[in-house]
């Protein structure tokens, strides 16, 4: 009887996996393709994370008519209609005037500019190094194209007037859609993490959310304030363009503690064309308002629900405008909030087993 005959065995060929170096090669040119793409839409992450920003503060108003029994779908409505009339009433009743005032302006920097190095040049009449150094070995007017130059570099960061609507139509849908309908991103929030990190993501982005909602309620008290101070101190001064600086201080409070000082620049300059008392007068002005609300007012009001202490907020504030210009200064202090919401939750809040580092 014949044996049956075996199944010839089968090869089975295994896949090669990539080397150690093909593998890091790999990661690491993936890795650089996403901070390409990073860097190149850097605007757009910013302008999503303002508009995720703006919608947890219309969300503070939302709350707000709910507890007082509006159903949501109407609370979201009129807290919409709102946020796009006060937009509304800023372009139409601000803004023109706001231009005309600056078109005014414009053509008479260059001459505020001259009487102020004039001005300079004569008080410096005893230096001669430094006289020479200001009028550039000419006179005033030589050194104005190189002045006027360093304004042009300036605002030629600023967005063109196309670009400027394109992203704040943009801006407003992201907005709309964020307010409006929620759940799902913050479904898909929670369903991204972790499920025994879940709890603690929920936790950190509600106090991120309670920071940026005393950083609001902090600006909208302030702001005014700074912006009426303003307006009536450089009028009596009679220093160019008071209605301007005066628009301009109302978002000083946006940039915690150094958003006072940069506002105060163009007016303490057009000052010194008027004389160099009234420059002094300006900057002394501003050095008082800017310190005493941002010492006293601001903190406290921001004290009561963000919980972080303004040397982290200044730090915020300069780095991520040192990297991303205009847009990363305002998004600053709200980056800092979602920052010291999570490292509390994910590092301060670690298990028994591990170490503390207490304050000396």
């Amino acid at each position: 009887m014949e044996r049956p005959k075996p199944e010839p065995t089968r090869r089975i060929e295994r896949v090669r996996e990539p080397s150690r170096p093909v593998g890091y090669a790999l990661a690491f040119f993936t890795a650089i393709v996403a901070l390409w793409f990073v860097y190149h839409t850097i605007t757009a992450i910013i302008l999503v994370f303002l508009s995720l920003v703006t919608s947890i503060a219309l969300s503070g108003a939302v709350k707000g008519m709910r507890r007082r029994g509006v159903p949501r779908r109407l609370a979201v409505a009129i807290t919409l209609l709102l946020f796009i009339a006060a937009i509304a009433a800023f372009f139409v009743l601000i803004v023109p005037p706001l231009v005309q005032q600056a078109s005014q302006l414009i053509p008479e920097i260059p001459r505020f500019l001259a009487r102020a190095a004039d001005r300079l040049a004569s008080r410096l009449g005893d230096y001669p190094e430094l006289q020479q150094a200001l009028q550039g070995g000419g006179t005033a007017q030589g050194q104005l194209p190189s002045v006027i130059d360093v304004i042009g570099r300036l605002g030629g960061a600023s967005l063109s007037l196309i670009g400027f609507a394109t992203l704040l139509i943009l801006y407003l849908s992201a907005v709309l859609y964020i307010t409006s309908d929620p759940l799902p991103l913050m479904r898909g929030y929670v369903a991204a993490l972790p499920v025994r990190h879940r709890a603690a993501g929920i936790r950190a982005y509600r106090g991120a959310s309670r920071a940026i909602l005393g950083w609001i309620r902090a600006n909208v008290i302030v702001g005014p304030i700074e912006a009426v101070a303003s307006g009536i101190f450089l009028s009596l001064m009679h220093v160019p363009g008071a209605i301007v600086w005066a628009a301009l201080a109302f978002f000083a409070e946006f940039v915690p503690r150094i958003g006072g000082y940069i506002m105060a620049i163009p007016p303490v300059i057009l000052a010194l064309s008027v004389d160099v008392p009234t420059a002094l007068w300006t900057a002394l002005f501003y050095l008082l308002m800017t310190e005493s609300l941002g010492t006293f007012l601001a903190p406290a009001i921001r004290g009561r629900t963000m919980r972080i202490h303004p040397a982290v907020l200044l730090f915020a504030t300069l780095a991520c405008a040192l990297a991303f210009g205009l847009l990363g200064a305002l998004a600053g202090t709200p980056a800092a909030a979602f920052a010291v919401a999570y490292y509390r939750e994910f590092y301060l809040k670690l298990p028994p087993e591990h170490v503390r580092v207490r304050a000396v």
